[in-house]
This record gives structure tokens, C-alpha cells and sequence, in this order.
């Protein structure tokens, strides 16, 4: 197994192809031609078992603002992994990838928002239920801003010294 960290930039057309074969076989109810559900993340990681691509988990640079207070993140973007490789560690591994990443890099928290919250729980990310603003975009329309309480979706990572504050988060842009 190797894991490949790559700029967006970077990734070939034959990638690009892989990766909408794995995402939409993993996410069969949001199928789309495209290698990203709604705006290109900033890098990737890319896991492959000798040439096939069993993983990815794209990845958002971005400042949000919380209860106000910006908040250096990477956010998680269509974190998959090809079924036949499921129950190995994977997905933890990426996870893992990116906290010493973001330790590296100066990074608040990790931030995903989730169907399924026990993955995060066990790699150390907490649930939180917040009011919540971002840009609606949907198949390459942009539908407005949105304000919104979500509960149990979304899960942060602190990694940084700031701490997070109860208050309303500003994705400051589209959600994950």
C-alpha cells in the first residue's frame, strides 16, 4: 500500500479518472462525472494497492470564522475507501496523515462534516451541533447562503492552541 499526498493542480486526467470510479462507487447516491462533489479540494491523498486506487480523502485549506474568531482549518472532503479494503486501518490512517500534517503545518482543527460520525470519534474528533452558515452550490450553480442548525454532522479536531468557541460557524465558503 502506498499513500500519495498531491497537489490538485497535479493530478493527471487518468487519476482524476480513478478517483470519480472510487467516489462514485462509494457514494452511490451522490454519483457525479467529476472527481469532487461540490468545488476541487487543495490536495488529496491518494492510497494505491500496486496501481489501483483503494482511497482518497481530498482536503480544504481554508480560514473560518467561529462564534466570530478565525479558525485555521483543513477541512475533509469525500474521505473514501474502495469496499473491498474497508475494516484494515485505512481510513484511520489518513486521518492520522493529516493531524501530523496540520501539526506540522500550524493548523486549528480538522473539520468534516459527516453521515457517519464513529470513525472521527475514534480518531479524536468531537461532534458538535452549531448554527451554521456557507455558500449553497450545487452541480456548478451557486444557490445563495445558507443558515442552517446542524446536529451531528459535523465533527472538528483540535490540533492547535486555539480552542473552540460555542458560537455560530462561518464555513466562509461552500460546505464540505
Amino acid at each position: 500500500m502506498k499513500i500519495e499526498l498531491i497537489q490538485e493542480y497535479e493530478i493527471s486526467p487518468a487519476a482524476h479518472a480513478k478517483i470519480i470510479d472510487l467516489k462514485n462507487r462509494c457514494f452511490p447516491d451522490h454519483q457525479k462525472p467529476w472527481s469532487y462533489y461540490k468545488q476541487l479540494p487543495h490536495f488529496r491523498f491518494l492510497v494505491y494497492d500496486d496501481t489501483s486506487l483503494i482511497a482518497h480523502m481530498g482536503v480544504d485549506h481554508r480560514v473560518i470564522a467561529v462564534d466570530d474568531q478565525p479558525r485555521t482549518i483543513f477541512g475533509i472532503v469525500d474521505l473514501c475507501v474502495d469496499p473491498q479494503f474497508r475494516d484494515r486501518g485505512i481510513a484511520s490512517e489518513l486521518l492520522d496523515k493529516l493531524s501530523e500534517l496540520a501539526r506540522r503545518s500550524r493548523i486549528d482543527f480538522l473539520f468534516a462534516i459527516v453521515n457517519r460520525a464513529r470513525l472521527y470519534e475514534r480518531n479524536g474528533f468531537q461532534g458538535l451541533d452549531a448554527l451554521c452558515l456557507w455558500l449553497r452550490i450545487n452541480d456548478h450553480k451557486n444557490y445563495g447562503a445558507a443558515v442552517e442548525r446542524i446536529a451531528n454532522e459535523i465533527m472538528v479536531k483540535q490540533i492547535g492552541e486555539k480552542g473552540w468557541v460555542d458560537g455560530p460557524i462561518d464555513l466562509l465558503g461552500y460546505m464540505f
